[in-house]
């Protein structure tokens, strides 16, 4: 199966200095890192087939202060406090998927072999996109090696798109879910613009929740960070994604006074910096990176920040 990855990533630099490894040489407690380079189609976020390089390079300059520091380490300027970088830490990055330029059923089936391979080895796929579409695929993977899932998606939409003849699909209907009246299987936060009532309903349904971008800019993100606690206690396993298109686009452009709407890059760091689900985690998805509708690197700088935010101590220790 490995032969259908792998594309080399000598000419970026790997995911956070991690090794270029096959499957075959996943193990335990690894985290394993590969990319769906997969476009979207338009109008959608166009450009989205350059996200894992994208999210690869701003890893890389997020981390430079700990790789400059014989012993991996910074002192925050506003807390005091010292945090390590884990090199010791077992990561793999698999490179990319080999011709995937848009997402398709073949694409989709790819993501679910690679991503069930890496579960069962006992590794932590981390899945870098990409068009959102390719959710559906991680999603598949882990549910078919996997007990109950907990799906935690910050984002602004309720559904993943339709690409290539794949008709469009609630995020609600990724899952199998039980009839447990108590069970809280899905999350989203950062919900904003216009969404099909059917959406919100079918969310609702299965006792599901929704926190708005409109929510937190309101009432602050401890009405996330409340939300994600609530869930984190109802799941043991949660698969987390961080789509791209949940930031306000006027803080990419440089101009946020004059768009509306979406988490700021702060918004988004803060609250994943605070989730304390790394322990949790079975799966994390990134999708819907597009550097060429960000000129300034806004939005791939934020989400990689978020990225590393969310897998905490997995890759960090304060000393």
């Amino acid at each position: 199966m490995s032969k259908n990855f792998g594309e080399s990533t000598t000419a970026s630099a790997t995911y956070a200095g991690f090794s270029e490894k096959n499957l075959e040489e996943v193990t335990k407690g690894s985290i394993v890192v590969f990319g769906a380079p997969a476009d979207s189609t338009l109008p959608r976020r166009s450009g989205s087939s350059n996200g894992p390089k994208a999210i690869r390079q701003a890893t890389m300059n997020a981390l430079t202060s700990y790789f400059n520091s014989p012993s991996k380490t910074v002192v925050s300027l506003d807390t005091g406090k010292t945090r390590r970088f884990k090199s010791e830490v077992i990561g793999i990055d698999l490179g990319d998927l080999s011709d995937c330029i848009e997402v398709t059923t073949e694409t989709l089936k790819q993501i679910d072999q690679l991503t069930a391979g890496v579960h069962d080895q006992g590794g932590l796929p981390v899945l870098l996109g990409g068009d959102g579409r390719i959710l559906e695929g991680m999603t598949t993977g882990l549910q078919s090696s996997s007990s109950e899932l907990g799906l935690l998606v910050i984002s602004n939409r309720l559904d993943i798109p339709k690409a290539n003849g794949l008709t469009s699909k609630t995020l609600s209907s990724l899952l199998s879910i039980s009839s447990k009246s108590d069970n809280y299987p899905i999350l989203t936060i950062g919900t904003n613009g216009i969404q099909p009532h059917e959406n919100w309903k079918e969310i609702k349904k299965v006792h599901g929740n929704i926190i708005s971008a409109e929510d937190i800019h309101d009432q602050g993100e401890e009405i996330a960070l409340n939300a994600i606690q609530q869930f984190s206690l109802k799941n043991n396993q949660i698969l987390c994604v961080i789509d791209a298109g949940v930031l306000d686009t006027g803080f990419a452009a440089g101009t946020p006074g004059l768009n509306v709407g979406g988490l700021t890059p702060l918004q988004l760091i803060e609250i994943l910096s605070k989730a304390n689900i790394a322990s949790k985690l079975v799966g994390i998805c990134v999708s819907n990176v597009a550097p060429l509708l960000d000129a300034r690197g806004h939005t791939q700088y934020a989400v990689a920040e978020a990225l590393l935010a969310v897998m905490g101590e997995r890759l960090f220790e304060e000393i």
